[in-house]
């Protein structure tokens, strides 16, 4: 339904708030709270460590009764019973190597299912609990189980086979743990840690929080414990979706930068680290394979790439450098033998404590076996790894000493640093190309090494698009290869690199045209954005025209260039947002140097293969706006202007005022601010609609507010910051900015025309209240808004075949109506105290705190008369608005109440009491009528004017189209309207 709140301001005006609608609906949004009753649990003698265990109660709405929290344990009814019907929803699908088992979660309409089967018939048990091991009951325990305490169960395979668990929807917890023990003989296979399989999102604050404690306050810590950490809730965060996901990206980006430490107070073996680094690779190619969220695939892929590949034999790493330095006569220990300090110490961290760096460690020591000189040996490991000295000094196993030269052992070593790789290595490209091969067909395989053979070649990026494209089919089949998209990975990087090598100045502009097509076809193979893909498939058939730079086409290809910048904006703005307050809240518990997070959600945007698009497009920018006969401003209020150059932003300067002519350079604009007194003009990089709230802002106070699209032209205008200039629109719309003396006439004189500002405002009383709700046929100048009143005029005047929907309002008066009401006695003191305080705030003051007090008290603290209730509910249902007979019903009014007070705290938003303010309206002066009318989901929507509002000319119509509602047109969403105009007498 459409809310609409109307302020009578002389002949009044209505502006709208739509926060629910659906055709043959009316529903209000409001937010559904989960209450959780946790209960801490012991650490099972398993694996299972202490943990929380909740409830959820979910807080149904619309007209549903709301039920509350009771304090219960969770009670898991398992069955041992055939498998789950076909029709099942698949959860999740694992196959695991230790104890080669597969496991499949799956939700029916009676609840959940866990069936865990081994490839292979053998005597075993399964050792297992829910949530943070915890035990069901003894009495809804499946057939041959046996409870072992109140952590954890023992149920036995049926036939060697399988295991099926099953949870009512009412009792099913959030995860199941579990744990095989093997009868004969007895082996007990733990994955790690533990298995996990997740049933329901869990909580992802409680997630969070157990890795902060660890990250921040384990005394014991290393990469390997991480690694283990990661695998225990990894299901948990996936389940959470992007936001889930996105945490593990940032933990483990930060973790491959070094950001978080790698050992503290911990050894293990190398064995070890070798296999945690695989299950986890492992895992996190399931999630980039088959995760139904395509943010979760993402940002497992992205997570991938900064991970180990693991496997190989992790003893080989240990014992490898021991057969070296035996081989070769270096001591070791008590051996005799050559004294070299540096291999000595390498070793016993090798042993101890081996991580990704010792691939870089060997890299930089072969360099220095083969040149002699240390120098090779210190740049490689900073080029290759970020390695200083003072970092190896440091390490939990320091290295201290500086290397001998000892030339003969250069084959061992290159021997041993693939070893190294085999286990730590993941999209390095070469390493990932070995290991992947022998999954490809001769083709692809032949392909891909003459690619890397001549990898340096112009050709290389179409010829990685082309491999690219063959690897897909393999890295998404069903239990296809970590190698094959750890190689996929490593190559959409090299891609990215090629085309950052590229000198696009030397290009020709269907060069930049055929290189964005390149972009985007790459980034298409696993990009899961799908609005980029269609962007590419609009690129694509701009690209294939055969009128390529002809005026029409030029337009065409402008538009598509813009609405491409416009996706990659938005996928830069989600993948910030779901970075960067982690990093900052694993930064903060970890104790990370401020400096290694402050920009970590735009570093990861920007390491993105597919941002190089950015620069392609700016650099084609200037040739499709020439094509298209598009200039390089876009003037939306057109006046001349004068005042001191500042570089700043609009939005951090809302409530001030100026007493100085200023000339605000703005790069951004969010098209709901205010322009302060003061300002004459504004220029920005952004597009602006016509009719956003700073457009009309800047028409009605004569200021000047224009869009520029050069780079040369926007950075000659900054440079410009702290001088005086003159502002002017030329015949061609292009805005001319010159220097000039701020003391001189012509200064004084531009001065006076530009920057009119706010005109004064006397309200209009409205007419006496004499009911809670009016149906259209009682509305009127000074009962409602002037938007209510003219929509039931347009009615009488269309055609039958052109609708408006009915409507009913709350006129003016009903908020001071509420306040009266017994029960909101005290909230209405609090909004007279308040209201005092706004009105003694000086104009250019600042934003006061009130103001957000108000908004809140209006909208937590006011309840409804029952007379409104009853009587707006009848006079909806007597309009016809669907549903209305049901409003006065719990559960249908609180939405609708949380609604209309969402609209009355409106008047005291930032933008319209700084309005008000330079308005001269006085507080309390303001009266707020209610409109509620259903919404329809139309396909377009347009605005058509008989007056040009750039110009003021009467005659001109101007009319603006978008797809969707016309709230994406007048709230300046991103991107342009379809705009046109015709003028009288102009030709047809």
């Amino acid at each position: 339904m459409i809310v609409d709140r109307a302020l009578q301001l002389g002949g009044g005006h209505v502006g709208r708030c739509t926060p629910i609608v659906q055709p043959g609906r009316l529903h209000a949004r409001a937010s559904c709270a989960f209450a959780r009753r946790r209960q801490a649990v012991a650490q099972s003698s398993s694996c299972a460590p202490a943990g929380i265990a909740q409830t959820s109660v979910t807080i149904k709405q619309l007209g549903r009764q709301i039920s509350s929290g009771r304090r219960s344990s969770i009670v898991a009814h398992a069955v041992q019973a055939p498998p789950a019907p076909a029709a099942a929803e698949e959860l999740s699908r694992v196959f695991y190597d230790a104890g080669g088992i597969t496991v499949v979660a799956t939700k029916e309409a009676s609840g959940y299912s866990v069936l865990v089967e081994a490839a292979e018939p053998r005597g075993m048990l399964l050792h297992w609990g829910v949530n943070e091991w915890e035990a069901p009951p003894q009495e809804q325990l499946p057939e041959g189980s046996t409870k072992v305490d109140d952590k954890a169960v023992q149920t036995h395979f049926k036939d060697g086979r399988s295991v099926w668990l099953h949870f009512p929807n009412q009792h099913a917890p959030e995860r199941i743990v579990f744990v095989l023990k093997e009868l004969s003989p007895e082996n007990w296979i733990n994955n790690g840690s533990c298995y996990s399989v997740q049933l329901k999102p869990p909580g992802i604050d409680k997630l969070i929080s157990r890795v902060l404690d660890c990250e921040g306050d384990a005394t014991h810590w290393s990469l390997k414990d991480r690694l283990v950490l990661v695998n225990d809730v990894l299901d948990g965060f996936a389940a959470a979706g992007a936001d889930g996901m996105g945490f593990v990206f940032t933990w483990l980006r930060m973790s491959s930068s070094k950001i978080l430490t790698w050992a503290r107070n911990s050894n293990y073996q190398s064995k070890d680290i070798a296999w945690m680094q695989k299950v986890t690779s492992e895992r996190m190619t399931e999630k980039a394979r088959g995760h139904p969220d395509p943010w979760v695939r993402l940002y497992a892929r992205l997570a991938l790439a900064g991970l180990p590949r693991g496997g190989g034999n992790g003893d080989d790493i240990r014992m490898g450098i021991l057969h070296i330095m035996r081989e070769y006569g270096i001591k070791e220990g008590h051996r005799p033998g050559i004294d070299e300090p540096f291999l000595e110490q390498w070793h016993q961290k090798l042993h101890q404590n081996t991580t990704p760096e010792d691939v870089t460690i060997c890299e930089a020591y072969l360099a220095y076996l083969h040149s002699g000189n240390h120098d090779d040996y210190w740049r490689v490991l900073w080029d290759n790894g970020r390695i200083t000295k003072e970092h190896l000094e440091g390490l939990n196993i320091p290295i201290k000493a500086w290397p001998q030269h000892l030339p003969h052992m250069i084959n061992a070593f290159k021997g041993y640093l693939w070893t190294l790789k085999t286990c730590h290595s993941g999209a390095d490209m070469d390493t990932a190309a070995e290991m992947a091969k022998g999954h490809l067909d001769g083709d692809t395989t032949w392909m891909l090494f003459d690619m890397l053979q001549n990898r340096n070649e112009w050709w290389v990026p179409g010829k990685i698009v082309e491999v690219r494209k063959r690897l897909a089919g393999v890295w998404r089949a069903p239990g296809g290869s970590r190698d094959v998209l750890l190689l996929d990975i490593a190559l959409d990087n090299y891609f990215r690199t090629m085309v950052e090598r590229t000198d696009r100045s030397t290009l020709s502009r269907d060069s930049l045209v055929d290189m964005v097509g390149m972009v985007l076809d790459n980034a298409g193979i696993a990009c899961e954005s799908e609005d980029l893909q269609q962007c590419g498939r609009l690129w694509g058939r701009v690209a294939s025209a055969g009128n390529r730079w002809a005026g029409e086409w030029g337009l065409q290809a402008l538009a598509a260039a813009q609405r491409l910048q416009l996706s990659l904006a938005g996928y830069a703005d989600d993948m910030c947002s779901h970075t960067q307050r982690h990093a900052n809240a694993l930064g903060e518990r970890a104790k990370v140097d401020r400096a290694y997070i402050l920009n970590f959600g735009e570093e990861v945007v920007r390491g993105q293969p597919v941002f190089v698009l950015s620069g392609l497009l700016q650099d084609l920018e200037r040739h499709l706006r020439e094509a298209a006969g598009a200039g390089p401003w876009q003037v939306i209020s057109q006046v001349p202007a004068l005042g001191e150059v500042v570089v700043g932003s609009l939005a951090d300067i809302q409530g001030q005022a100026f007493s100085k002519p200023v000339v605000l350079i703005c790069e951004t604009l969010g098209g709901m601010e205010d322009i302060p007194p003061g300002i004459t003009a504004v220029l920005t990089k952004s597009s602006t609609d016509v009719l956003s709230h700073v457009a009309i802002r800047a028409r009605s106070q004569g200021v000047l507010l224009a869009t520029c699209f050069e780079d040369a032209e926007w950075q000659r205008l900054t440079a410009m910051q702290g001088q005086h200039a003159s502002l002017e629109v030329n015949a061609a719309g292009e805005v001319l900015a010159v220097q000039v003396d701020p003391a001189s006439e012509d200064a004084a004189g531009a001065a006076s025309k530009g920057g009119a500002g706010f005109r004064r405002l006397t309200l209009a009383p409205p007419a006496p209240w004499s009911s809670w709700a009016v149906a259209e046929q009682q509305f009127g100048p000074g009962v409602v808004g002037a938007k209510a009143n003219n929509l039931a005029k347009l009615r009488s005047a269309l055609p039958a075949w052109i609708q408006v929907p009915v409507g009913v309002a709350l006129p003016f008066g009903t908020f001071e109506q509420v306040l009266a009401f017994g029960a909101n006695s005290g909230a209405a003191a609090r909004l007279r105290e308040l209201q005092q305080e706004l009105g003694k705030a000086e104009v250019g003051a600042g934003v006061p705190a009130a103001l957000a007090e108000i908004r809140q008290l209006v909208r937590r603290q006011l309840q409804a008369p029952p007379d409104l209730v009853q009587e707006l509910s009848r006079t909806a249902a007597a309009a016809g608005l669907p549903g209305a007979d049901s409003w006065a019903s719990p559960g249908s009014w609180a939405p609708m109440w949380a609604a209309i007070t969402k609209v009355w705290a409106s008047q005291w938003a930032e933008r319209a009491w700084l309005s008000r303010q330079a308005c001269g309206v006085p507080e309390g002066q303001l009266s707020m009528s209610v409109l509620l009318q259903q919404v329809v989901d139309g396909q377009y929507a347009f605005v058509l004017h008989t007056a040009n509002p750039l110009t003021g000319r009467q005659g001109d119509m101007f009319g603006e189209l978008v797809a969707g509602l016309g709230e994406v047109l007048v709230g300046n969403y991103p991107g342009r309207a379809l705009s046109f105009s015709d003028s009288p007498g102009a030709p047809e």
